[in-house]
């Protein structure tokens, strides 16, 4: 096998059922395949689509294993309008990790750290929380080290996640 199919990846399966060429019936072979590079880019965008989406059901699917661990219960808690002083930054960092774990399967759960970005003072953050997100890939021939940094604006309720 040359060294150029042995580094493809195959897209995940939203990228792989997403026509990005309507116009033409047959798919070209590089679009069956991604690069390392490729395969970044697609977690970046999928743990920002993870982390922007709320858990419809919180702390009421807690009873129910497999509904909390279904699609379900798909995001992070709500936390919109809270005040970063007043939000528990292991428990958050907790909930972070646990969503990967369940819904992000590409990132190897025995290497996944989220840590709190510590600051100075509170009011230095306007309202941010920062987390670093450090793991493995699963990729042929070896995994990819991934360390992403994520803001969490609770003012905004939105987040971002970019290569760190």
């Amino acid at each position: 096998m040359s060294q150029i199919n042995r580094d493809r990846l195959q897209p995940a399966l939203l990228d792989r059922l997403t026509d990005d060429d309507p116009a033409h019936r047959l798919e070209a072979e590089e679009r069956r395949v991604m690069s390392k590079s490729q395969l970044r880019q697609a977690v970046l965008r999928d743990l920002g689509w993870l982390f922007n989406a709320i858990q419809p059901l919180g702390k009421v699917s807690e009873p129910y294993a497999r509904v909390a661990e279904s699609v379900l219960n798909f995001g992070l808690p709500a936390l919109s309008g809270q005040l970063a002083s007043k939000v528990d930054v292991h428990l958050l960092e907790k909930a972070i990790r646990l969503a990967i774990v369940r819904f992000e399967p590409r990132i190897l759960p025995d290497t996944l750290e989220v840590r709190a970005v510590e600051t100075d003072s509170v009011l230095d953050t306007h309202n941010v929380i920062e987390f670093d997100i450090r793991g493995h890939l699963w990729s042929q021939p070896v995994p990819l080290e991934i360390l992403l940094r994520t803001q969490l604006d609770l003012e905004a309720g939105q987040v971002e996640v970019r290569e760190g």
